[in-house]
């Protein structure tokens, strides 16, 4: 019996170190699974400006450009321009999007005349990307002009699908953009375009972001628009009805200042990224973060300065934040390495700093010229 007691014990001993060492290992695991953050962007009006670029983040909030700063993805069908990308990851992991919109400013079209299609491209692993395709979208709409700023998220209530943009046509009297959704399984072909925001009189809507909240919150879903005012708004059905949560005026974000939201949502703890497209006072535009631990209380939100993110080398503009899993990190990190970008400052004047402008060169004051894109070097071969 000692013997067979001795037995047990070791088992129970073993079953007990297995159980312990799983919760010790759990969180650990989880973090690794998700280590870190890609984002695709295009980077202003310039023609290589508009083509897709990534950048890479271990944290969220300090980013690396990938490729050398160099795009990874150029469109030659349409107008040969693409900007506003949304990056979409398939349920199941095994299939990616990138859409976005085909305009080339200053190459053919102009912010009143674009195009009514969508540029897609298709992947398996995010590094071998398709031939890219035209997807129509304004077309299907009656009088519908361009197609602008797409965004797609998994309805798990219709099982495809919902793909929404922004749209400018005529209805009922009043030509002016509206957020319009269709269904798609496959970005292809899409259903025939609803209206999905369509805000009161004359004025418009552009720019709209959503993305679904962990349970435990009052709504399942949170959305921002670009309206003039940067509304946030909650639901428990995508395709159901939205209840207005406030604006971003709060933390003096008002009108045409921002564009472009996107959601984050931390890997490593309950809180929450907006990026927003922001044109500061000094005349940058490019990505800036709002961190909430609250997407439903717009009183939570927070915006960064400067001190607290980087945004890397190139100009970040309106665009998509995916969180990797390490083998897909791996995977991305192996075909565009991180490269980072350094600031020159002077030696003699350490306060000031070198940067670029109108193609010249200028030695400016730290407050000037941190922050900036045009302030950062990148050392190639």
């Amino acid at each position: 019996m000692s013997a067979l007691r001795a037995r047990l014990t070791v088992i129970v001993l073993a079953v007990c170190l297995l159980f312990t060492g799983q919760a010790l290992t759990t969180p650990q695991r989880a973090a690794a699974a998700d280590p870190g953050y890609l984002m695709v962007h295009f980077t202003g009006d310039s023609a290589t400006g508009q083509m897709l670029y990534l950048a890479h983040s271990t944290d969220g909030l300090h980013w690396n450009d990938l490729n050398g700063g160099a795009p990874v993805l150029n469109s030659l069908i349409g107008t040969k321009g693409v900007r506003d990308p949304a990056l979409v990851r398939s349920p199941d992991g095994t299939k990616y999007w990138i859409i976005a919109t085909d305009l080339c400013i200053r190459c053919g079209s102009t912010y009143t005349d674009g195009s009514p299609s969508f540029v897609v491209w298709e992947s398996t692993d995010l590094v071998t990307w398709s031939k890219p395709w035209l997807l129509g979208a304004a077309g299907l709409i009656p009088g519908g002009k361009n197609a602008w700023a797409p965004e797609a998220i998994w309805n798990p209530e219709t099982n495809d699908y919902v793909l929404y943009w922004a749209t400018n046509a005529t209805v009922n009297g009043v030509f002016k953009y509206r957020i319009y959704y269709a269904r798609t399984k496959d970005f292809r072909t899409i259903t025939t375009p609803q209206i999905w925001i369509d805000p009161p009189g004359s004025t418009a809507v552009v720019d709209t972001q959503m993305t679904e909240v962990p349970a435990g919150g009052p709504y399942r879903y949170v959305r921002v628009s670009g309206d003039g005012q940067n509304n946030v708004e909650g639901s428990n059905s995508i395709l159901g009805t939205w209840t207005n949560l406030g604006n971003l005026s709060s933390i003096g974000v008002t009108g045409n200042v921002v564009e472009g939201p996107v959601w984050m949502k931390f890997r490593d703890r309950d809180e929450w990224a907006l990026y927003i497209d922001y044109n500061s006072p000094s005349g940058v535009r490019e990505y800036r973060p709002i961190l909430t631990t609250n997407p439903f209380s717009v009183s939570s939100y927070r915006l960064q300065d400067a001190s607290s993110y980087d945004m890397g080398g190139t100009p970040k503009r309106h665009g998509a934040i995916m969180t990797l899993t390490a083998a897909e990190e791996s995977r991305v990190l192996a075909r565009w390495p991180n490269t980072p970008a350094q600031r020159l400052q002077s030696y003699n004047y350490p306060d000031r700093y070198i940067r670029h402008y109108a193609y010249l060169l200028r030695l400016d004051p730290i407050t000037t010229a941190t922050g900036r894109g045009d302030a950062t070097f990148r050392v190639t071969s």
